[in-house]
């Protein structure tokens, strides 16, 4: 209460005046006033319009209450006044264009040029380069999309992408669909192509190149997804239900691979955000491995191979040699005395009877 009555006077003074709608801001922020505190920063701006901290503090309310081109404007004073770099500055106008074409739900024509306009600003942006496709793709222009497609591809394989690129022509065959796909996967080949090129010849009912596309990832880069994948071969190939099962099982224990993790406070969201659902931090998340979590479960899942079986074993080589040396000496044919007596006496203890055994 003192402190809010000291900042009250300073706003009588001209020279204090800033120094107490700052301190009236953060008090609102502390109260859990972001209405308020919006407004207070509003205030704050006009009478020292360059101040960095302030442009960030009011930037953060309005992206938490969703005023995106509200947020926009105040990026771009903050680019023209402070010393932000432009290549910052333009990926954070992209995510908050962004963030207005998926607020945007009444005029369809302005969502998709904000999608388009995000994706100019920032090609590398996954989401951005999914929207903006499905809005060129929506206006009958195909290669334009797959254009944009591949340019975000290139700088970072996503699996929304291969999805967005699939949706370019729905209907088509899945061997053509193997095809035209290599036009996007050899933009980045790696772990993630792997992937994507195996579930496409799998449609294809290709198994056997499937399993060649898919390597040794179950091996060196054991994933869910990887496991899952792996299961669908050995089915179209006709193996077992125990081998598809143990495959299956393997999955349930996997690491989940890749997710949009938070860099500041690592939460996992399935979705990508602007905001940090936990930490509310602006852009931070990013496309990236979560920790190995296939321990032990609280549900037993680490149990699964034991009931549905473990993958069958290679069979190990019989040594020939070893069981038949080699022997330069002339082995004898003759057939072996046997006492008579002595054989029927182990016939007769071999012969035991079951009460006995019980017994």
């Amino acid at each position: 209460q003192l402190a809010e009555e000291y900042y009250k006077r300073l706003l009588e003074e001209d020279r204090g005046r800033f120094v107490g709608v700052r301190g009236l801001l953060h008090q609102q922020i502390d109260a859990g006033n972001p209405a308020k505190a919006r407004k207070l920063a509003e205030t704050a701006l006009t009478l020292r319009p360059g101040h960095a901290d302030t442009q960030d503090t009011l930037m953060s309310l309005q992206n938490q209450a969703g005023d995106w081109s509200g947020a926009r404007q105040t990026l771009l004073e903050t680019s023209r006044s402070g010393p932000l770099p432009r290549a910052v500055s333009q990926r954070r106008d992209a995510v908050l264009t962004l963030q207005q074409a998926e607020a945007e739900t009444q005029n369809v024509t302005l969502a998709q040029d904000l999608a388009i306009e995000a994706n100019k600003h920032s090609p590398e942006l996954v989401p951005a380069a999914v929207m903006a496709a499905e809005a060129l793709i929506a206006r009958g222009k195909p290669r334009p999309a797959a254009k944009t497609l591949k340019r975000a591809w290139k700088a970072q394989p996503h699996p929304e992408l291969a999805r967005a690129f699939a949706a370019i022509d729905p209907s088509e065959a899945p061997a053509a669909r193997v095809k035209r796909f290599e036009k996007l996967l050899s933009q980045n080949e790696g772990n993630e192509a792997s992937q994507t090129r195996a579930e496409l010849l799998i449609a294809a009912e290709d198994f056997p190149a499937a399993r060649r596309a898919i390597g040794d990832l179950h091996e060196t880069a054991p994933t869910q997804r990887v496991m899952t994948i792996m299961a669908a071969i050995e089915r179209g190939e006709g193996s077992s239900d125990q081998v598809v099962r143990a495959w299956l099982a393997r999955a349930l224990t996997a690491p989940r691979g890749p997710q949009w993790v938070c860099e500041k406070c690592h939460h996992v969201h399935a979705d990508w955000h602007a905001l940090c659902e936990n930490c509310n931090s602006f852009d931070t998340l990013s496309w990236t491995g979560t920790p190995d979590s296939s321990g032990p479960s609280a549900t037993g899942t680490e149990m699964l191979p034991l009931i549905v079986g473990a993958l069958p074993q290679p069979e190990p080589e019989i040594d020939e040699a070893a069981i038949n040396p080699a022997d330069d000496t002339e082995q004898s044919t003759d057939t072996p005395e046997v006492d008579e007596d002595s054989a029927e006496t182990v016939d007769e203890a071999e012969v035991i009877d079951p009460e006995e055994a019980r017994k």
